[in-house]
């Protein structure tokens, strides 16, 4: 009997604590996560890498970086080669000064006064020009470069970069009839800077050892009255306070009705051995210069200039914040009359006007 009791309480016993397990709450369990580093929400995808725009072929600077606006340097394009016969111009070398960040094409157009368009051909930069990283050289793109005018008129040549002129030549042009009756011919004339602007350059690396040079044009046409036309010998005077200084050792002969250039240096007559002016030389005394053209010792035209602290002053039109500044006139060069890359060297230009 007191085994049955027994029997009986162990069982009460077994089915109260299964049932005080049936009703105790459940603690809950945390749910096991990857790391996060394995694998990225869903709701926050891994953005992807943004692609740098492609740059341009060859391009410059970027635009923000460039300090002045392009300009074309003004001798190279009173130096296009022009066809008096015909009245039309050969597009080859541009020399462009800070050539324009990222935009590689430009065109060159000549139009009448009124803006109407006569001739264009599209243009390519070339830069840097050699070890010159401020400088380039626009070229015809793809097209010979001819630019055919043929009528008299009133026009204006200019390079435009973006639709927009960066530098302008203002010009007219006529028909003159030849005086040789044994030749008679109808060629075409220009007027325009040729007949006032002239300038002086030096090699920037060498401003007194180096030859100063005289850049200027003339024509036929502005000779004294009586001149004869056959082959006529022109020199080059320097005068300071009324005397002569210096001068071409040997005269130039003029031939051409058109405007014809000259790139002359000067010595020194009064002194025994040749000695070759320098900018030095030149800027040694202020004062008022006058450089004298002359042909069979008849002075037939002057330009003035300059030198105020020693320092031989450059026109209005050579300042960098010219207005507008389509009349920018750069106060340096690359001369590449070498065609050798290895032979380019830069030239300080001093601009000058001719004297009424």
């Amino acid at each position: 009997m007191k085994r049955t009791v027994l029997v009986v309480c162990i069982l009460a016993a077994a089915s109260l604590v299964a049932a005080g397990q049936r009703r105790r709450p459940r603690l809950p369990v945390p749910e096991r996560t990857q790391p996060a580093t394995t694998q990225p929400a869903a709701t926050q995808p891994e953005p992807a890498a943004t692609a740098a725009p492609a740059p341009a072929p060859n391009a410059g600077p970027a635009a923000a970086q460039q300090t002045y606006q392009p300009a074309v340097e003004y001798h190279s394009l009173m130096q296009l080669r022009f066809y008096e016969n015909q009245g039309n111009f050969l597009v080859e070398d541009l020399e462009v000064v800070f050539p324009p960040a990222g935009s590689r094409k430009a065109t060159f157009f000549i139009t009448r006064a009124n803006g109407a368009a006569v001739a264009s051909v599209p243009l390519r930069l070339e830069s840097p020009l050699a070890s010159f990283t401020m400088f380039g050289m626009y070229k015809p793109d793809g097209v010979p470069g001819n630019a055919n005018v043929g009528e008299p008129g009133d026009y204006v040549l200019s390079v435009q970069v973006d639709g927009r002129p960066v530098t302008t030549l203002p010009f007219s042009m006529r028909r003159e009839a030849s005086n040789d009756p044994f030749n008679p011919k109808t060629t075409f004339v220009r007027e325009g800077p040729w007949r006032d602007l002239a300038y002086f350059s030096s090699r920037v690396d060498a401003p007194a050892s180096n030859n100063l040079r005289f850049n200027w044009w003339t024509s036929l046409r502005e000779l004294p009255p009586g001149t004869s036309a056959n082959r006529p010998l022109v020199t080059l005077h320097i005068l300071h306070g009324g005397q002569e200084i210096a001068a071409t050792r040997s005269p130039v002969v003029l031939s051409q009705t058109d405007w014809q250039f000259f790139n002359q240096e000067f010595h020194f007559p009064a002194e025994k051995q040749v000695r070759w002016m320098t900018l030095a030389d030149l800027t040694r005394r202020d004062g008022e210069y006058t450089v004298v053209a002359k042909v069979g010792g008849k002075p037939f035209k002057t330009y003035r200039a300059e030198v105020r602290g020693g320092q031989l002053q450059r026109h209005p039109r050579n300042s960098l914040d010219t207005q507008p500044h389509t009349d920018f006139i750069s106060p340096r060069l690359v001369d590449t009359t070498s065609r050798s890359n290895s032979s380019y060297e830069m030239y300080d230009t001093f601009w000058v006007m001719k004297k009424n």
